[in-house]
């Protein structure tokens, strides 16, 4: 479960929310309509205000997606912005080769999970690598992660806030 002093709420859409330096999250942002899927993303908070996402991406075509890097971004202020999840801490040693780790997920339908491919089920394959690889340190199941971030998205999307919060299922 997430520790109360490691939350940050607030609305929506005055104030920022606080990510540590070298910290990796899973971010969850509303799709702005009135489902509760959300779209799902890797950040690397880089510096004191920004950082680098990692997803996947089917903006050009719905049926062919593409892994997406984009770096210097501040998330602080999105407003989609549902929730982060972090997962660990990476060693700036490691963020070039966690990049191109990342790029080397395969995007195909998910035999591990049984599920189509998406930015989802993108995220659960990488989660997987990245805690057998070492690269984080999982104490629960891929599934219990990403139970635990979307409970935090369909909390924060039902009380209209934001939250940065540390996970309960792995280290970091």
């Amino acid at each position: 479960m997430p520790t109360a002093e490691e939350t940050n709420q607030s609305d929506k859409g005055v104030s920022q929310l606080n990510f540590e330096v070298n910290g990796l999250y899973i971010l969850l942002s509303d799709r702005g309509d009135k489902s509760y899927t959300f779209h799902w993303r890797f950040y690397l908070h880089q510096s004191s205000t920004s950082g680098s996402i990692y997803h996947l991406l089917n903006d050009i075509d719905p049926a062919i997606w593409r892994f997406g890097h984009l770096p210097d971004q501040t998330v602080i202020y999105d407003p989609l912005l549902l929730g982060a999840l972090k997962i660990g801490v990476l060693d700036p040693t490691l963020h070039a080769h966690f990049l191109e780790r990342l790029r080397q997920i395969p995007i195909v339908d998910s035999v591990r999970f049984r599920e189509r491919i998406t930015c989802r089920v993108w995220l659960k394959e990488a989660l997987f690598e990245l805690d057998d690889e070492g690269y984080i340190m999982l104490m629960r199941s891929v599934d219990d992660i990403e139970a635990e971030a979307r409970s935090l998205a369909l909390q924060n999307k039902s009380l209209a806030r934001r939250t940065v919060v540390r996970s309960g299922g792995s280290q970091g």
